[in-house]
Order: C-alpha cells, then structure tokens, then sequence
C-alpha cells in the first residue's frame, strides 16, 4: 500500500502533515520582524479553531505556525490574508 504524499513547505522544507506546523516563527517587512499568527489564535482565519483542530488548508494544528501559501494565513501587520495583502513581506529563517 502506497503512502500520503503530502505538499513540502518552502520555508521549513517540511511535509505539510496534519498536526505538523511550520517552523519559521517570524516575517520581515521594512527592516522590522513581526510574530506570525499561529492557527486558532484570536487573530487567525478560524479564531474558533478547537485545540484539537487543524487548518483545512495547510493541516497544521491548532497552536502552530501555518505553512507557506496557506490561504488561511492573516498577516501580522496588516491583519488580511497574507497571500493576497500589499505589505512586502517575507519569512524568516526556520527554526
């Protein structure tokens, strides 16, 4: 029996698994860091995300960064969606 092939995060170079959240914890934009938004957090996409839920796109679990392109990711700074906001951001290094 075949495994699940799972899409490859391009920031953590992990596979996005359910449960599996990414690493990289910050985003650049203009010489200043921002923390980024974790799943279920009050500012998130889906702030009612149980703790035992995952993203329906990205798969991480409630508490954990989302992966790159996740549609459900909110940007820090200006708080829209990340993939589709004007600020000039970008992602910091991975832990």
């Amino acid at each position: 029996m075949k495994s699940k092939q799972y899409a490859t995060c391009k920031i953590c170079s992990q596979e996005m698994k359910p449960g599996q959240g990414c690493r990289a914890s910050t985003i650049r934009c203009d010489g200043k860091v921002y923390g980024r938004i974790k799943a279920g957090d009050e500012l998130d996409f889906d702030p009612d995300m149980d703790e035992g839920g995952i993203c329906h796109d990205c798969f991480v679990g409630f508490g954990q960064y989302h992966h790159f392109s996740c549609d459900s990711e909110i940007c820090p700074i200006c708080h829209k969606q990340l993939i589709g906001c004007d600020c000039d951001s970008e992602y910091g290094e991975a832990e």
